[in-house]
């Protein structure tokens, strides 16, 4: 059986999602670093980065997961 190539628009958007990724994980490490003053509440203004950071990786993590399903069933059949 031949090697068949992964269409570019696939692969773009692999590492499309991938570069997002990475720019997830800086967000949630750089985020609120710095500041002060208050927040929200009793929730400094790092803690509501943090937990922004957080939700992005878990949403960009589902994408890739859902991604790769498609990526995979597309290649075995």
């Amino acid at each position: 059986m031949a090697l068949q190539l992964v269409p570019v628009g696939l692969a773009f958007g692999i590492a499309l999602a991938l570069g997002g990724l990475a720019f997830d994980v800086y967000a949630l490490v750089r985020g609120g670093r710095g500041q002060n003053g208050d927040g929200l509440g009793g929730i400094s203004k790092r803690d509501i980065h943090a937990i922004a950071g957080l939700r992005m990786v878990a949403g960009k993590v589902v994408s890739l997961v859902f991604g790769a399903l498609l990526l995979w069933s597309y290649l075995s059949g």
